[in-house]
This record gives structure tokens, C-alpha cells and sequence, in this order.
């Protein structure tokens, strides 16, 4: 599908944009847009267990690139009075993520709400329709991304996202612009929700057969146990229950600060970098040195702080690893890796799903030490590896296939937004040609 463009084009001065009709003005944001601000994180009634009210308090984890109808949080008006930093902005503001991997999320409120300290907004104003600036920001993420600052958790500010630069059309063709890519991308979103809901579905069967297996076994019919544990229930009665602090030990990258994306940009070879991230298996770059050597019985890679903390990966070979993350390996041959690998998934998701929302996960090395897991004999923990490599492997592949058609959509919508926005196509010629 083609569409036309405008008549005339001028190069201005928005490093994200080349260029822009010759009628659209450039602006920075702080010139229509007035009130800019944030919100906070109300760490001492979050503690007494005072938050749950009725006033809309938004995290980043809720933003969707999308209208934002609802939210999980509430706070109270107590809280609300108490924290001056937290305000209620109304429905139709713009929502921005500044911290760490949801850095440029952006969402339109559709009802009134405070936010937490890593939100940006932007009050709605009868200066510009909101609904096409919270388009420009999706077109503008990866310029975004690339102001980013920060060593283990890259960020941007207010004063940032203050400072940025807008193509301006007038108010009428703005809200025609919008209202074509709402046509365009509705259709989309609809497909996108769909394999994310495929994707929860097939994440959740994975979860509950690897739980099962790790907790109960394959053979019906045995005799059982309390584990003494509420999270795990009952297991086998001649399995044993054994502190990870006893089974396993944990090590960090000793230049984990070091190894930065320039560093590693300078220092291109072909050992892998590991760290917090969960793309890409979990590498930042590869590099020509490394710092570990592991058989081929590997080791668990394991994230430590944010979103994806607890995600666990078996890996081997020469490696190094960056911030956020750490290496988990076996002290004695009570457990195979592989087994380990599965058996870490299943329960530190356990324990990840115990953390609330509003809270930024975490895995110290005494979280660490302080969980305990099921250890059958050696033959059964062979079993259950390949009972599970069997049954989650299609499971494994399907989730592949939807976050490949996610990313292609992803693609299509993102390039729609981008050419709207910047005026690469017109709404008023959008037919096929």
C-alpha cells in the first residue's frame, strides 16, 4: 500500500525527522504545552498498607502505547494529600515512561489519575490535540532511546522531555491525521492483542507444567508429603526439600560496570556479553576477551533487578557478564543443570508473582539464599528434563511465531505512525495507488 505526500517539504531542524511539509511549523513542547510534571512513589503507606482507595495511581508497567481505559493501582485520598508530589491529572493527558526498558511506553489517559515518579505527563490543552502528540511520541522512540543516560538503569528526565521538538501542523490537521491513523492502526492493535493474549495463554500452560513436574513428579499414584511450604504444597515423600544456599552458589561479572555498550562497541570480538536484558537470549554484545569458561553442562544466567528479574537461561561456553545479572552454578552433583534450569524458572516465578506491581523487582543473594526447591534422585530429575523438553517445546515454538508476527505489526504500525506525524503521507490523499 502507497500513499501520497504534501506538495513541498522543508529540511528542519528535528534530529529525528529529516523533513516536514513546508506549511508545518517546528515547536518545542514547552511552548504548547503547559504543567508538564510527575508523580511519586508513596513508600510509607505502600508499607502500612494504605494505598488500596480509589483514585488511579499509573506505573509505567501500565502503559500501552495506546488509550489507557484503566489501571491496577489505587490510592487514597489520605495518600493523595499527604505526598504533595502526587497530583490528578485529568483524563487525556499523555503519559511518558522515563526509566529503565519502558523508556518512551506512552499512553493517553481516558480517565483521571496521579502517577509514580517514572511517568511524565503531559496535560491535555486546548493548544494541540493530544491524541496526535501521543502519536509523535511513538514516532519519536528511538531518538528517545538514544538520550537515555545512565549506567545500570538507563533513563531520561523532565528536562528532556521538555526540550524536545515537535512538527506542528494546525490544530484541523492534526486532529485529521489522528483520526486516519486511528483508522489504520485499530485493525492492527486488534491482531497485536490477540497473540498477546495467545502468548499469556501459552506462557501460562509452560508455568503450570513445569510446577507440576517439579513439584509433583510423573508418577501417579505416590505417596506425598507437606513440604512445609505454602508456595509448593505437597511433594513426593522421598524427594528431598534443600535450601538453594546449600545446593548452589552465585557469582557476579567482576568489570560488570566496565562493560558497557561502548566499551563493547570498541572492543567488537566474539565472546558474548550477558546481562539484565532478556532480548537477543540475554546478550548485550560480544566482545574479543572473557572473563568466564563453562562446560557444556553450563550454568543459569539469572537477571537481578527490574521487569525481568528472576528470568532464568542455561548457558556455556566463554562469556562475560555485564550489570544486572549473575550466574547461579552447582556446588555438589545433587542436581543436573538442566533440571536446575527448569526447576529456577518454575519457582522464582513463585516468588516474582508474590512482589506487588508497584514495587521494582529485585534478586539479592539473600533473596536467593532463603528459597528452597524440590530435589528428586538423579533418575527422575532426568525424567521430568526430558518429559518437559518434549511437551514444551511446540509450546516454546508457538510463542516464537506470535512474537515474530507481533514484531512484524509492530513494524508496520510504527512506520504508519512515523511517516503521519512527520507529513511523509497526507490524510487528505490516503487512498490506495
Amino acid at each position: 500500500m502507497k500513499y501520497k505526500g504534501y506538495s513541498s517539504y522543508n529540511n528542519r531542524n528535528i534530529p529525528w525527522a529529516e523533513k516536514i511539509p513546508s506549511h508545518w511549523q517546528i515547536k518545542q513542547l514547552t511552548r504548547f504545552c503547559k504543567g508538564i510534571g510527575s508523580g511519586t512513589t508513596p513508600i510509607k503507606d505502600i508499607k502500612d498498607g494504605l494505598i488500596e482507595g480509589s483514585i488511579p495511581w499509573v506505573l509505567t508497567g501500565d502503559l500501552n502505547d495506546d488509550e489507557l481505559k484503566e489501571c491496577q493501582h489505587l490510592i487514597t485520598d489520605n495518600t493523595l494529600n499527604k505526598y504533595s508530589a502526587l497530583k490528578v491529572y485529568p483524563s487525556n493527558s499523555i503519559v511518558v515512561a522515563m526509566y529503565g526498558a519502558t523508556i518512551g511506553k506512552v499512553s493517553l489517559l481516558k480517565f483521571p489519575a496521579t502517577v509514580n515518579q517514572a511517568c511524565c505527563v503531559l496535560p491535555p490543552s486546548n493548544q494541540y490535540e493530544s491524541k496526535f502528540i501521543f502519536y509523535t511520541f511513538i514516532a519519536m522512540r528511538e531518538f528517545l532511546l538514544s538520550l537515555a543516560m545512565g549506567g545500570a538503569q538507563s533513563n531520561i528526565n523532565i528536562t528532556t522531555i521538555k526540550s524536545l521538538s515537535f512538527p506542528f501542523p494546525s490544530k484541523p490537521e492534526q486532529h485529521l491525521i489522528y483520526k486516519f491513523l486511528d483508522e489504520k492502526i485499530n485493525p492492527i492493535n486488534l491482531l497485536i492483542d490477540k497473540h498477546l493474549k495467545l502468548i499469556t495463554l501459552l506462557e501460562e500452560k509452560r508455568n503450570v507444567l513445569i510446577l507440576n513436574s517439579i513439584t509433583k513428579g510423573l508418577e501417579p499414584n505416590k505417596s506425598m508429603k507437606y513440604s512445609g511450604l505454602r508456595l509448593l504444597g505437597d511433594i513426593p515423600k522421598h524427594w528431598k526439600l534443600k535450601s538453594l544456599s546449600l545446593l548452589l552458589r552465585t557469582k557476579k561479572g567482576s568489570r560488570s560496570n566496565k562493560l558497557t555498550k561502548e566499551f563493547c562497541s570498541k572492543n567488537k570480538g566474539p565472546y558474548p556479553v550477558y546481562s539484565g536484558q532478556t532480548e537477543n537470549n540475554g546478550i548485550m554484545a560480544s566482545i574479543n576477551q572473557y572473563e568466564f569458561e563453562v562446560n557444556k553442562e553450563g550454568v543459569i544466567l539469572s537477571t537481578t533487578v527490574g521487569e525481568k528479574a528472576m528470568s532464568v537461561r542455561r548457558i556455556q561456553g566463554r562469556f562475560s557478564l555485564s550489570q544486572n545479572c549473575m550466574i547461579i552454578s552447582s556446588k555438589d552433583n545433587s542436581c543436573l543443570m538442566s533440571y536446575l534450569e527448569y526447576c529456577l524458572k518454575g519457582i522464582f516465578q513463585l516468588e516474582k508473582d508474590r512482589i506487588p506491581k508497584y514495587i521494582k523487582p529485585s534478586f539479592r543473594k539473600e533473596d536467593f539464599q532463603q528459597i528452597k526447591i524440590p530435589v528428586p534422585p538423579i533418575k527422575e530429575q532426568k525424567d521430568i528434563v526430558t518429559f518437559l523438553n518434549k511437551k514444551i517445546l511446540p509450546i516454546d515454538e508457538l510463542i516464537k511465531l506470535s512474537k515474530l508476527l507481533i514484531l512484524k505489526l509492530e513494524d508496520k504500525k510504527s512506520s504508519l505512525i512515523f511517516l503521519a506525524t512527520t507529513g511523509q503521507i497526507t490524510p487528505f490523499h490516503n487512498t490506495k495507488t
